[in-house]
């Protein structure tokens, strides 16, 4: 469970030039337990980053200077910050700046007017896929892939899944992907009989989907995570 691979307590970078949204950011993750770093440009983060090594970094995109792309591509060059996960912050409605990020590395996106809710959820799930070793391998995934545990909340999108599924937006906050399900494939859910491969709609344009659902079993047979791989629908 994502609670049982959450690691509470831990270090965020926050990255933004603009100290009205880094007030936000550090408001929000210290209520929720958090211990924040912040910088005011890219420089400062890398600086900041190589001397606290923080858990994670939440990164805006546009920042004189150096840019969060910028930021992103020098620490996904560095073998020791491959993996940590980084959420960039984009502008509510340029799908380019998230396909810009995706080249750079960005692990997840949480768009500008934050949601505390989302935010938390986004920052959360990076964290849990980061310690048990799963965070780069998602990143770096072909095709539009989710990943939840058996009671399938989910734990990790790769970049084109989020896309796909319109994914994030303000105030969504799905977590669990059950609940992205038409009401005939909730049913078969119910009762045990939802086919390895079925239909959903993306939540926020409703653009038809198709899946294929793959469970993961741990040597005992015990299942540990589902995997479902997204395709556009007919």
């Amino acid at each position: 469970m994502l609670d049982e691979v959450f690691a509470a307590g831990a270090t965020i970078l926050v990255v933004d030039d603009a100290p009205p949204n880094v007030k936000l950011l550090r408001l929000i993750l210290k209520d929720a337990g958090y211990r924040v770093l912040e910088a005011s440009s890219g420089p400062e983060a890398l600086e900041t980053l190589r001397r606290e090594k923080p858990d994670a970094m939440v990164l805006d995109v546009r920042m004189p200077g150096m840019t969060g792309y910028e930021v992103c591509k020098e620490i996904r060059h560095d073998p020791e910050f491959a993996a940590l996960p980084v959420i960039m912050v984009t502008a509510l409605s340029l799908a380019e700046e998230r396909i810009k990020g995706i080249e750079a590395g960005a692990s997840d996106f949480i768009s500008k007017p934050f949601n505390k809710k989302e935010l938390l959820a986004r920052i959360q799930s990076s964290l849990a896929l980061a310690k048990v070793g799963m965070n780069g391998i998602i990143r770096q995934l072909p095709g539009a892939v989710v990943i939840t545990d058996p009671d399938w909340r989910v734990i990790g999108m790769s970049p084109l899944a989020t896309i796909m599924l319109g994914m994030p937006e303000p105030g969504l906050g799905v977590l669990n992907f059950a609940e992205l399900l038409g009401q005939a494939e909730k049913n078969l859910l119910a009762s045990g009989k939802l086919p390895a491969e079925f239909s959903l709609r993306a939540p926020a344009t409703l653009t038809a989907l198709e899946a294929r659902h793959v469970e993961v079993a741990a040597p005992a047979g015990r299942l540990v995570l589902r995997v479902i791989t997204l395709m556009a629908g007919a």
